[in-house]
C-alpha cells in the first residue's frame, strides 16, 4: 500500500492494445519494445501485462525488462487467464517466473465466469446461487494453485473482477466475498455494472473492501454505458473520474490502471486511446 497517498502511479493495461488491434501487428521483439517506448513517452509510470502476451514466441523477457528499465517503466502486475485444469500447474509456474523476470510482486487471476468451469446458465442466461457457490470453489482451486506456484517468491495472488462477480451465492454474499486471494484489484466500471449501474454504488462497495484492495482499474464511460457497453477513453465520457481517483488516494493505493476494453467504440487504436487517456489523467487529476 502507498504511504504517500498523493503520489499514485499510473499504469495502462496492455489488453488495450489487443482490443484496439495494435497487438496483432506486433510480430517482433523490436516492435514490442517500440510500443513500450511510446507508452513511456506518453507519460505512464508502468504497464500491466497479460500473461499470454509475455508468452509470444518472439518475446525475450530479459530484453523487455531492460527496455522498460531504460524507459523508466515498472510492471505493476501481470494478469493470468485460466486455460484448462490439465495445464494449470504448469501455467501457474510459468506465470510466476515471468513475474519474477519483470520484477513484479503481483500476479492477478484476471476474471472468470461460471462458464469458465463448465457451469452453464439457464435459458435466460441466469445462474443460481448454488452455481455461484460452485464457481467460487472452482476459482479458489485456481487461486490456490497460483499461491502454491508463488510460494516463497514474495508474489501476491490477486483477483480482478468483471460484472458477473457481483452475483451472490447461497449465503447472500457476492462471488467476490466467497473467494480467497491474497488481495483484490477492483474494476470500478464492472463493479458498477454488476450492481445498479452507478459509480457511487461501486465506490461504496469498494470502500467496504478497502483492507483487501490494492489496485483499481479505472475506465471512462457514457451515461448508461454500464448497460450498453459503451466504455471509452478518459475524457470522452461522463464518469466522475476525479471522484474515483480521489477514492484511490483516500484508500492509500499505489497504482491505478487505465483501461479501455473497446477503443473501437470511438474508432481509435489502443495506442492512440492510451495516449489521449493519460493526458486526461494529468489534466483531471493533477498527478502523474
Amino acid at each position: 500500500m502507498n504511504q504517500d497517498n498523493t503520489k499514485i502511479k499510473t499504469a495502462v493495461q496492455m489488453f488495450n492494445f489487443i482490443a484496439g488491434g495494435d497487438w496483432e501487428n506486433i510480430r517482433s521483439q523490436a516492435q514490442a519494445q517500440e510500443l513500450v517506448a511510446a507508452l513511456s513517452k506518453a507519460g505512464y509510470d508502468g504497464l500491466e501485462w497479460c500473461n499470454f502476451q509475455l508468452g509470444a514466441e518472439y518475446m525475450d523477457l530479459d530484453a523487455l525488462k531492460d527496455k522498460m528499465d531504460e524507459c523508466g517503466l515498472k510492471t505493476c502486475a501481470v494478469h493470468f487467464h485460466y486455460n484448462s485444469a490439465e495445464s494449470l500447474a504448469d501455467d501457474c509456474r510459468t506465470a510466476v517466473q515471468r513475474c519474477l523476470t519483470l520484477e513484479t510482486d503481483r500476479l492477478i487471476f484476471a476474471y472468470s465466469i461460471p462458464d469458465t468451469f463448465g457451469i452453464t446458465p439457464d435459458a435466460d442466461g441466469k445462474y443460481t446461487p448454488e452455481q455461484i457457490d460452485e464457481w467460487a470453489l472452482r476459482a479458489d482451486e485456481v487461486i490456490d494453485t497460483l499461491k502454491e506456484a508463488a510460494k516463497g517468491t514474495g508474489i501476491s495472488i490477486l483477483y480482478h473482477n468483471h460484472n458477473t462477480e457481483m452475483l451472490a451465492g447461497t449465503s447472500g454474499k457476492p462471488f467476490m466475498e466467497l473467494i480467497h486471494p491474497d488481495a483484490l484489484e477492483f474494476d470500478v466500471y464492472w463493479v458498477a455494472k454488476g450492481l445498479d449501474g452507478k459509480v457511487s454504488s461501486a465506490l461504496e462497495y469498494i470502500r467496504k473492501r478497502q483492507k483487501d484492495t490494492v489496485m483499481l482499474h479505472i475506465k471512462d464511460g457514457l451515461n448508461g454505458s454500464v448497460f450498453k457497453g459503451e466504455m471509452c477513453g478518459w475524457g470522452k465520457g461522463t464518469y466522475p473520474l476525479q471522484t474515483i481517483v480521489d477514492c484511490a488516494k483516500d484508500m492509500g493505493l499505489d497504482w491505478i490502471v487505465i483501461e479501455n476494453d473497446a477503443p473501437d467504440n470511438f474508432g481509435t487504436t489502443g495506442l492512440k486511446d492510451a495516449q489521449e487517456s493519460v493526458k486526461s489523467v494529468v489534466e483531471m487529476t493533477g498527478f502523474n
